[in-house]
Protein backbone atom coordinates (compact mmCIF):
# COMPACT_ATOMS: atom_id res chain seq x y z
CA UNK A 1 0.00 0.00 0.00
CA UNK A 2 1.67 3.12 -1.01
CA UNK A 3 2.09 6.15 1.35
CA UNK A 4 -0.26 8.39 0.28
CA UNK A 5 -3.54 6.01 0.99
CA UNK A 6 -1.53 5.01 4.31
CA UNK A 7 -1.50 8.05 5.71
CA UNK A 8 -5.12 8.84 5.67
CA UNK A 9 -6.22 5.72 6.69
CA UNK A 10 -3.89 5.95 9.78
CA UNK A 11 -4.46 9.17 10.74
CA UNK A 12 -8.28 8.26 10.47
CA UNK A 13 -8.62 4.69 12.15
CA UNK A 14 -6.59 6.49 15.16
CA UNK A 15 -9.25 9.13 15.29
CA UNK A 16 -12.05 6.52 14.94
CA UNK A 17 -10.23 5.05 18.24
CA UNK A 18 -10.30 8.23 20.23
CA UNK A 19 -14.20 8.33 19.09
CA UNK A 20 -14.76 5.16 19.89
CA UNK A 21 -13.33 5.82 23.77
CA UNK A 22 -15.23 8.42 24.03
CA UNK A 23 -18.72 7.21 22.28
CA UNK A 24 -18.08 4.41 25.58
CA UNK A 25 -17.38 6.87 28.28
CA UNK A 26 -20.52 9.15 27.14
CA UNK A 27 -22.97 6.66 27.27
CA UNK A 28 -21.62 5.29 31.03
CA UNK A 29 -20.06 8.02 32.54
CA UNK A 30 -23.00 10.33 33.09
CA UNK A 31 -20.84 13.88 33.49
CA UNK A 32 -19.02 13.31 30.48
CA UNK A 33 -21.76 12.99 28.11
CA UNK A 34 -21.66 16.56 27.93
CA UNK A 35 -18.32 16.54 27.11
CA UNK A 36 -18.79 13.99 24.58
CA UNK A 37 -20.99 15.90 23.03
CA UNK A 38 -18.61 18.88 22.03
CA UNK A 39 -15.76 16.86 21.54
CA UNK A 40 -16.74 13.57 19.38
CA UNK A 41 -17.61 15.99 16.36
CA UNK A 42 -14.16 17.09 15.84
CA UNK A 43 -11.97 14.53 14.94
CA UNK A 44 -14.75 14.22 11.66
CA UNK A 45 -14.29 17.98 11.06
CA UNK A 46 -10.27 17.64 11.24
CA UNK A 47 -10.47 14.49 8.89
CA UNK A 48 -12.54 16.27 6.95
CA UNK A 49 -10.36 19.49 6.78
CA UNK A 50 -7.24 17.53 5.51
CA UNK A 51 -8.73 14.13 3.48
CA UNK A 52 -12.12 15.54 2.44
CA UNK A 53 -15.55 14.20 2.14
CA UNK A 54 -14.70 10.00 0.95
CA UNK A 55 -12.60 9.86 3.85
CA UNK A 56 -14.73 11.32 6.80
CA UNK A 57 -17.77 9.42 5.72
CA UNK A 58 -15.94 6.34 6.07
CA UNK A 59 -14.78 6.97 9.23
CA UNK A 60 -18.01 7.49 10.41
CA UNK A 61 -19.46 4.46 9.52
CA UNK A 62 -16.38 2.81 10.71
CA UNK A 63 -16.75 4.29 14.34
CA UNK A 64 -21.09 3.88 14.03
CA UNK A 65 -20.38 -0.12 13.39
CA UNK A 66 -18.10 -0.18 16.64
CA UNK A 67 -20.41 2.04 18.80
CA UNK A 68 -23.66 -0.80 17.87
CA UNK A 69 -20.71 -3.43 18.79
CA UNK A 70 -20.20 -1.82 22.36
CA UNK A 71 -22.89 -0.07 23.15
CA UNK A 72 -26.70 -0.12 22.77
CA UNK A 73 -27.40 0.13 18.97
CA UNK A 74 -29.98 2.28 19.67
CA UNK A 75 -27.56 4.84 21.42
CA UNK A 76 -25.30 4.28 19.23
CA UNK A 77 -27.54 5.35 16.13
CA UNK A 78 -28.42 8.32 17.99
CA UNK A 79 -24.59 9.76 19.23
CA UNK A 80 -23.98 8.52 15.54
CA UNK A 81 -26.25 10.76 13.65
CA UNK A 82 -25.67 13.69 16.00
CA UNK A 83 -21.64 13.87 15.64
CA UNK A 84 -22.02 12.95 12.21
CA UNK A 85 -23.79 15.82 11.14
CA UNK A 86 -22.10 18.32 13.53
CA UNK A 87 -19.36 17.13 12.41
CA UNK A 88 -19.54 17.35 8.83
CA UNK A 89 -21.07 20.81 9.20
CA UNK A 90 -17.77 21.71 11.09
CA UNK A 91 -15.57 20.51 8.96
CA UNK A 92 -16.91 21.58 5.51
CA UNK A 93 -17.46 25.10 6.79
CA UNK A 94 -13.54 25.60 8.24
CA UNK A 95 -12.41 23.77 5.04
CA UNK A 96 -14.65 26.23 2.75
CA UNK A 97 -13.51 29.03 5.29
CA UNK A 98 -17.06 30.34 5.53
CA UNK A 99 -18.16 33.28 7.27
CA UNK A 100 -19.58 33.34 10.73
CA UNK A 101 -22.94 34.08 9.74
CA UNK A 102 -23.22 30.86 7.28
CA UNK A 103 -20.98 29.01 9.63
CA UNK A 104 -23.90 29.39 12.25
CA UNK A 105 -26.44 28.56 9.90
CA UNK A 106 -24.93 25.53 8.19
CA UNK A 107 -24.31 23.84 11.64
CA UNK A 108 -27.74 25.06 13.03
CA UNK A 109 -29.01 23.20 10.61
CA UNK A 110 -26.78 20.32 10.55
CA UNK A 111 -27.57 19.65 14.32
CA UNK A 112 -31.68 20.58 13.74
CA UNK A 113 -31.58 17.34 10.96
CA UNK A 114 -29.90 15.26 13.75
CA UNK A 115 -32.52 16.58 16.81
CA UNK A 116 -35.23 15.40 14.55
CA UNK A 117 -33.68 12.11 13.25
CA UNK A 118 -32.59 11.84 17.14
CA UNK A 119 -36.59 12.53 18.36
CA UNK A 120 -38.29 10.36 15.37
CA UNK A 121 -35.99 7.46 16.52
CA UNK A 122 -37.22 8.24 20.68
CA UNK A 123 -40.71 7.65 19.44
CA UNK A 124 -40.33 4.89 16.74
CA UNK A 125 -38.61 2.85 19.12
CA UNK A 126 -39.21 3.75 22.88
CA UNK A 127 -43.00 5.76 22.43
CA UNK A 128 -40.99 8.95 23.83
CA UNK A 129 -43.30 12.24 21.93
CA UNK A 130 -41.30 14.96 22.52
CA UNK A 131 -44.45 17.66 21.92
CA UNK A 132 -46.33 15.90 24.94
CA UNK A 133 -43.30 15.55 26.98
CA UNK A 134 -42.60 19.59 26.86
CA UNK A 135 -45.90 20.58 27.15
CA UNK A 136 -46.29 18.08 30.72
CA UNK A 137 -43.16 20.08 31.79
CA UNK A 138 -44.84 23.48 31.02
CA UNK A 139 -47.36 22.19 32.71
CA UNK A 140 -45.50 21.57 35.95
CA UNK A 141 -44.06 24.95 35.81
CA UNK A 142 -47.25 26.48 35.75
CA UNK A 143 -48.64 24.24 38.98
CA UNK A 144 -45.32 25.14 40.56
CA UNK A 145 -46.12 28.81 40.24
CA UNK A 146 -49.62 28.77 41.36
CA UNK A 147 -48.46 26.73 44.57
CA UNK A 148 -45.67 29.08 45.49
CA UNK A 149 -48.00 32.06 44.60
CA UNK A 150 -50.86 29.95 47.75
CA UNK A 151 -48.50 28.64 49.68
CA UNK A 152 -47.55 32.80 50.05
CA UNK A 153 -50.46 33.39 51.61
CA UNK A 154 -49.96 37.11 50.30
CA UNK A 155 -52.63 36.83 47.56
CA UNK A 156 -56.52 37.13 48.02
CA UNK A 157 -58.81 35.10 46.96
CA UNK A 158 -59.82 37.22 44.05
CA UNK A 159 -56.04 37.82 42.87
CA UNK A 160 -55.33 33.95 43.15
CA UNK A 161 -58.31 33.66 40.27
CA UNK A 162 -56.77 36.31 38.08
CA UNK A 163 -53.37 34.95 38.11
CA UNK A 164 -55.28 31.33 37.26
CA UNK A 165 -56.65 32.79 34.46
CA UNK A 166 -53.08 34.16 33.05
CA UNK A 167 -51.21 31.22 34.08
CA UNK A 168 -53.95 29.34 31.65
CA UNK A 169 -54.14 31.47 29.25
CA UNK A 170 -49.79 31.88 28.82
CA UNK A 171 -50.34 27.51 29.10
CA UNK A 172 -52.61 27.81 25.58
CA UNK A 173 -49.67 29.93 24.04
CA UNK A 174 -46.58 28.05 24.93
CA UNK A 175 -47.35 24.78 22.86
CA UNK A 176 -46.81 27.52 19.81
CA UNK A 177 -43.85 28.74 21.35
CA UNK A 178 -42.10 25.18 21.27
CA UNK A 179 -40.71 25.38 17.75
CA UNK A 180 -39.55 29.07 17.68
CA UNK A 181 -37.46 28.43 21.05
CA UNK A 182 -36.44 24.81 19.91
CA UNK A 183 -34.74 27.01 17.02
CA UNK A 184 -33.21 29.60 19.47
CA UNK A 185 -31.84 26.56 21.45
CA UNK A 186 -30.52 25.26 18.91
CA UNK A 187 -28.89 28.15 17.55
CA UNK A 188 -27.35 29.02 20.99
CA UNK A 189 -26.18 24.86 21.16
CA UNK A 190 -24.17 25.82 17.57
CA UNK A 191 -22.64 28.27 18.47
CA UNK A 192 -21.31 26.75 21.73
CA UNK A 193 -20.00 23.90 19.07
CA UNK A 194 -18.22 26.64 16.80
CA UNK A 195 -16.42 28.21 19.99
CA UNK A 196 -15.13 24.90 21.00
CA UNK A 197 -14.19 23.39 17.91
CA UNK A 198 -12.29 26.75 16.99
CA UNK A 199 -10.58 26.49 20.06
CA UNK A 200 -8.78 23.02 19.97
CA UNK A 201 -8.44 23.41 16.28
CA UNK A 202 -6.42 26.15 16.82
CA UNK A 203 -4.33 24.95 20.21
CA UNK A 204 -4.19 21.84 17.53
CA UNK A 205 -2.05 24.12 14.97
CA UNK A 206 -5.10 24.50 12.71
CA UNK A 207 -5.78 27.56 11.00
CA UNK A 208 -9.15 28.23 11.39
CA UNK A 209 -11.59 31.56 10.76
CA UNK A 210 -12.80 33.33 14.36
CA UNK A 211 -15.73 34.46 15.47
CA UNK A 212 -15.92 38.18 16.39
CA UNK A 213 -15.94 38.92 20.22
CA UNK A 214 -19.48 39.52 20.94
CA UNK A 215 -18.40 43.05 22.52
CA UNK A 216 -18.38 43.47 18.51
CA UNK A 217 -21.50 41.96 17.61
CA UNK A 218 -24.01 44.34 16.01
CA UNK A 219 -27.67 43.32 15.19
CA UNK A 220 -29.74 45.15 12.53
CA UNK A 221 -32.10 47.67 14.02
CA UNK A 222 -34.81 45.94 11.75
CA UNK A 223 -35.66 43.80 15.29
CA UNK A 224 -36.48 46.89 16.87
CA UNK A 225 -39.28 47.26 14.42
CA UNK A 226 -39.82 43.77 14.07
CA UNK A 227 -40.65 44.03 18.07
CA UNK A 228 -43.12 46.74 17.48
CA UNK A 229 -45.03 44.86 15.01
CA UNK A 230 -45.12 42.00 17.19
CA UNK A 231 -46.38 44.24 20.43
CA UNK A 232 -49.27 45.29 17.68
CA UNK A 233 -50.15 42.00 16.83
CA UNK A 234 -50.35 40.82 19.90
CA UNK A 235 -52.72 43.53 20.29
CA UNK A 236 -55.17 43.25 17.85
CA UNK A 237 -54.95 39.24 17.94
CA UNK A 238 -56.62 39.77 21.92
CA UNK A 239 -58.53 42.81 21.68
CA UNK A 240 -60.45 41.16 17.98
CA UNK A 241 -60.40 37.15 19.32
CA UNK A 242 -58.08 36.50 16.36
CA UNK A 243 -56.23 33.35 17.26
CA UNK A 244 -53.53 33.09 14.75
CA UNK A 245 -52.88 36.77 14.94
CA UNK A 246 -51.87 36.46 18.26
CA UNK A 247 -49.77 33.55 18.20
CA UNK A 248 -47.93 34.89 15.70
CA UNK A 249 -47.02 38.18 17.50
CA UNK A 250 -46.14 36.40 20.71
CA UNK A 251 -43.51 34.25 18.22
CA UNK A 252 -42.39 36.98 16.68
CA UNK A 253 -41.53 39.10 19.95
CA UNK A 254 -40.15 36.68 21.23
CA UNK A 255 -37.83 35.98 18.23
CA UNK A 256 -37.14 39.80 18.34
CA UNK A 257 -36.64 40.26 22.22
CA UNK A 258 -33.86 37.26 21.53
CA UNK A 259 -32.05 39.41 18.89
CA UNK A 260 -32.53 42.75 20.98
CA UNK A 261 -31.06 39.86 23.98
CA UNK A 262 -27.67 39.65 21.92
CA UNK A 263 -27.64 43.63 21.26
CA UNK A 264 -27.93 44.38 24.67
CA UNK A 265 -25.00 41.47 26.15
CA UNK A 266 -22.78 42.56 23.06
CA UNK A 267 -23.12 46.37 24.75
CA UNK A 268 -22.71 45.50 28.24
CA UNK A 269 -19.90 43.76 27.56
CA UNK A 270 -18.66 46.08 25.33
CA UNK A 271 -18.79 48.73 28.28
CA UNK A 272 -16.74 46.14 30.90
CA UNK A 273 -14.37 45.87 28.16
CA UNK A 274 -13.75 49.37 28.68
CA UNK A 275 -13.29 49.45 32.24
CA UNK A 276 -11.16 46.16 32.16
CA UNK A 277 -9.85 42.72 30.45
CA UNK A 278 -12.14 39.84 30.85
CA UNK A 279 -10.87 36.17 30.41
CA UNK A 280 -13.10 34.19 28.25
CA UNK A 281 -14.24 31.75 31.19
CA UNK A 282 -15.45 34.85 32.79
CA UNK A 283 -17.04 36.42 29.61
CA UNK A 284 -18.67 33.21 29.38
CA UNK A 285 -20.04 32.97 32.67
CA UNK A 286 -21.68 37.18 32.43
CA UNK A 287 -23.11 35.86 29.01
CA UNK A 288 -24.98 32.62 30.73
CA UNK A 289 -25.90 34.96 33.71
CA UNK A 290 -27.16 37.71 31.28
CA UNK A 291 -29.03 35.09 29.55
CA UNK A 292 -30.62 33.04 32.37
CA UNK A 293 -30.84 35.01 35.35
CA UNK A 294 -34.59 36.48 35.55
CA UNK A 295 -33.60 39.47 36.77
CA UNK A 296 -31.18 40.64 34.57
CA UNK A 297 -32.84 39.91 31.50
CA UNK A 298 -35.05 43.59 31.18
CA UNK A 299 -31.64 44.87 31.66
CA UNK A 300 -30.10 43.31 28.93
CA UNK A 301 -33.36 43.93 26.23
CA UNK A 302 -33.10 47.67 27.43
CA UNK A 303 -29.64 47.87 27.03
CA UNK A 304 -30.14 46.50 23.43
CA UNK A 305 -32.53 48.75 22.60
CA UNK A 306 -30.36 51.83 23.70
CA UNK A 307 -27.90 50.69 21.78
CA UNK A 308 -29.97 49.81 18.52
CA UNK A 309 -31.29 53.49 19.06
CA UNK A 310 -28.11 55.75 19.83
CA UNK A 311 -25.58 53.45 17.95
CA UNK A 312 -23.17 54.13 20.77
CA UNK A 313 -20.63 51.56 20.18
CA UNK A 314 -20.86 52.76 16.31
CA UNK A 315 -20.34 56.33 16.75
CA UNK A 316 -16.98 55.25 18.26
CA UNK A 317 -16.14 53.04 15.30
CA UNK A 318 -16.19 49.79 17.62
CA UNK A 319 -17.94 47.86 15.39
Amino acid sequence: MDQKRFTPMTTAGCFAGIMLVLSVMSTYVPFFSLVGYFILPIPMAIIYMRYGLRWTVMMGIVVGLLMGMFIDPLAALMQFVTFGCVGLALGTGFRKNWPPAKMLTGVTAALGLACVVFLGCMYLFMDFNFWQFMTSQFQLMADAMMEGYRSAGTMSAVELAQAQEQVDQMMQMMPSLIPLLFCMALSILSYLNIKIAQVILTRLGYSVRPFLPIRYWEISRSMLYLYVLAVVMKYWGTTRDIYWLNIVGLNLEELSVFFISIQGIAFILYLIHRRMKLRTAVQVLIVMMLLLVPAFQLAVFLAGVIDMLLKYRQKRGTV
